[in-house]
């Protein structure tokens, strides 16, 4: 439930869901995907993260950079992802990603993410498309597809 979109010298993550915690975490799930091929991927380790932000936007970034700094630093590579808790209201998230430890010998190398940006960054829910300028109306906004909640996000590579 993710594609990648180009952009001159970057990419952007697109993802949906018929929820904002299906969404989110498919964004982790395609983050991980643009840096190896997740089939070679075995679950036979587990990360945990926590983020908060000061927006709904932000929460999203925020999340994204706790597993590039997971992978930074433990080299683990996530196929799966779940969004254990997400609250709008207080702005935190909570998530374990499943994988294992990136191995060059057992996983294609794809292309490195360097950082998550908010450039660009939207996120649209059944009623509204944030993007670091604020809300809009999603209908107002003429964004968005058939899906309720998608995410957009450019990344630094």
């Amino acid at each position: 439930q993710y594609e990648y979109m180009d952009h001159t010298a970057d990419v952007i993550l697109h993802s949906w869901g018929r929820t904002l915690q299906e969404a989110f975490a498919q964004a982790c799930v395609c983050f991980f995907s643009y840096m190896t091929e997740l089939d070679s991927v075995d679950l036979v380790s587990s990360v945990e993260v926590e983020a908060t932000g000061h927006d709904i936007t932000d929460l999203l970034f925020h999340l994204l950079d706790e597993f590039l700094f997971s992978f930074s630093t433990d080299f683990v590579i996530c196929r799966r992802i779940e969004i254990l808790e997400l609250d709008v209201a207080k702005l935190c998230v909570r998530a374990r990603g499943h994988g294992e430890k990136f191995d060059l010998k057992k996983h294609p190398q794809g292309t490195e993410i360097k950082a998550i940006t908010m450039h660009q960054m939207k996120i649209l829910t059944k009623d509204t498309m944030t993007t670091e300028e604020g809300s809009v109306p999603r209908e107002a906004s003429q964004e968005g597809g058939l899906f309720p909640y998608e995410c957009y996000v450019l990344v630094d590579i």
